[in-house]
């Protein structure tokens, strides 16, 4: 059962690396630029919506769902950000992000 579950988290890994890089490779090709800069705005598109919602939005919603019902309670969980699961995918794309703007650095 281990084994398949890391094959399988293994095999989100990989498709967080190569999809982009597929995806930047195609329309490099059809905007005639860089595949790092278009891979780079991919992952950085990702990067943002990987970001748990709680972190920017959670007292805004609290505010005004206070605001209609005075007498909710909201629960805090108990941390926020979500799985390791989750956690690795965010760390994958946010380093696959750092090497592209590092090679068009050195580029």
């Amino acid at each position: 059962m281990k084994k398949k579950n890391l094959k399988k988290q293994l095999l989100i890994c990989l498709l967080y690396i190569l999809i982009p890089l597929a995806l930047g490779s195609l329309a490099s090709i059809w905007i005639n630029r860089s595949i790092l800069v278009i891979t780079a705005i991919i992952y950085g598109i990702m990067l943002v919506f990987m970001i748990p919602s709680d972190v920017f939005f959670g007292s805004t919603l609290d505010y005004n769902i206070k605001s209609v019902n005075p007498s909710y309670k909201h629960e805090k969980p108990d941390f926020i950000g979500g799985s390791k699961q989750q956690f690795l995918n965010f760390a994958v794309v946010a380093l696959g992000l750092a090497i592209c703007l590092l090679l068009l650095l050195v580029k």
